[in-house]
């Protein structure tokens, strides 16, 4: 995810619903926060305003890409397969000495 498209959707999101609705989010911590941005983004849906619904998609997209298609449920990612191997190798050698 790139932070500045993020950044760039939640401010779009914002004046919407400011304009729409009269609520007032923060754009950073949108960007940030996945459980704000879930919140944001079950309130801009809530409203049923289609115009609201299509930035909340476009936004959600960014925010929470869809798992790539060969990745089973469940199964470690690339990275945390690396951390794994890492904190047993260290243990390893730690037990060597």
């Amino acid at each position: 995810m790139s932070s500045s498209e993020a950044v760039a959707l939640a401010a779009h999101l914002h004046v919407l619903l400011r304009r729409k609705t009269g609520r007032v989010t923060d754009t950073e911590w949108m960007a940030q926060n996945a459980d704000y941005a879930r919140e944001v983004l079950r309130i801009a849906r809530a409203e049923g305003d289609a115009d609201l619904a299509h930035w909340a998609d476009r936004f959600e997209a960014v925010m929470f890409p869809p798992p790539p298609a060969g990745a089973a449920a469940g199964a470690p990612q690339q990275g945390e397969r690396a951390a794994s191997g890492l904190a047993a190798a260290s243990t390893y050698v730690g037990r060597l000495r």
